[in-house]
């Protein structure tokens, strides 16, 4: 079986779709068999970390197109001419615009990865041209796959409501933690509260900068937990900045508790269990999320989670965190004050938490991709 998979420059600072392509395609490696009948061939961008991949006899590396900017350009017309020029069996877009969507090769079966639905889901979040780019092309991907995997329950839901002619091609396949994600002692800890000049104990928040994290009433909630409550915490913001997180950031400058509220940009994958483990709470209230990996990682590492109750959210936390409506400050404000005030709900929810992620591997998520790629290319 010859696979191919394009990866479009992905890489770890991509958020979590490259951590995504990453994983699946270091777990999916051992379970391939050194021999000319599996072959794995990764199309890449010019901007791709070919090191973070883990290369093995059966891979390679195929960098077509590289210079042609364009992704609709790539996908569209060039990438189609390189999948027949390698007589693939079997191609997998790891994103929504990861597969060619102009043209079929008949010989070759499509699988294409949706991790959520966003742009259908918040419409007036993105502008018009941004949002009939970005249907435009899902719905000629939809089309074109043999095979589409939803990364949750919630994102198969997503999918049904606004194309319902794709129940039959649709395969709910879970993501995975890494194993590298466990608690950690109290002096790598301090080491990264050192470097990232935390010099208090802390609520944690991760993610984009943007709208749809929900930072801004985030935000608002700890201004008003800090006027209502005399406990001596801050709040630390991390994560890359994204669409209109400029006013996110005026937000922090502005507030009367400025001091409180630290942003630390993108954190080096290194230090995020440490950061994870000394959180008091980690906050994780999005408005909406396909998946949701921050969540079982801050699990892995035995913080107590506050997170949405809406999306794939609740169906990921299973019990195991303090639900809220994202929507509701007020919500969020009296679920934090729970956690400060009582040690035994968030001793509780550490232990559900180390539970629930167990549930999750991406060894799993490679094993159950693998089973899909031999149904259809029989």
């Amino acid at each position: 079986m010859k696979v191919g998979l394009d990866l479009d420059g992905l890489n770890l600072q991509s958020g979590g779709i490259g951590r995504y392509a990453v994983n699946l395609i270091n777990h999916l490696n051992p379970l391939l068999k050194d021999s000319p009948q599996d072959e794995m061939l990764v199309f890449f961008h010019h901007s791709f970390e070919k090191g973070l991949i883990r290369k093995k006899s059966h891979m390679k590396f195929i960098p077509e197109f590289t210079r042609v900017k364009s992704n609709v350009l790539r996908k569209g017309v060039f990438l189609p001419l390189a999948l027949r020029k390698w007589d693939l069996d079997l191609f997998h877009g790891v994103d929504h615009v990861g597969l060619p969507f102009l043209y079929k090769d008949k010989k070759c079966q499509y699988i294409v990865t949706i991790h959520d639905l966003i742009t259908r889901i918040f419409p007036y979040k993105f502008s018009f041209k941004h949002r009939l780019i970005q249907n435009s092309l899902l719905s000629l991907v939809l089309r074109k796959a043999d095979k589409v995997i939803a990364v949750s329950r919630s994102t198969k839901q997503d999918l049904l409501r606004f194309y319902p002619q794709c129940e039959e091609k649709i395969k709910v396949i879970y993501e995975g933690v890494e194993p590298h994600f466990y608690p950690r002692n109290a002096q790598e800890v301090q080491r990264v509260r050192r470097k990232y000049h935390i010099d208090q104990n802390y609520f944690l928040f991760l993610g984009t900068l943007e709208p749809r994290k929900n930072i801004g009433r985030v935000v608002e909630s700890f201004i008003r937990f800090k006027q209502e409550t005399p406990a001596e915490l801050k709040l630390v913001i991390t994560g890359r900045k994204g669409w209109l997180y400029k006013g996110i950031l005026e937000q922090i400058r502005r507030s009367p508790y400025s001091q409180d509220l630290l942003f630390t940009d993108f954190v080096e994958d290194e230090d995020l269990p440490a950061l994870y483990s000394g959180a008091e709470v980690f906050l994780y209230p999005s408005l909406y999320e396909g998946f949701g990996l921050p969540l079982l990682e801050a699990m892995a590492c035995g913080a107590p989670v506050i997170t949405s109750n809406g999306s794939s959210l609740r169906e990921l936390a299973e019990g195991s965190a303090l639900l809220v409506n994202p929507w509701k400050e007020d919500q969020l404000i009296q679920a934090m004050k729970r956690m400060i005030k009582d040690s035994q709900i968030k001793t509780q929810l550490k232990k559900k938490g180390l539970e629930r992620v167990k549930e999750f591997s991406w060894r799993k998520t490679a094993e159950e991709t693998l089973k899909l790629y031999k149904e259809i290319s029989r």
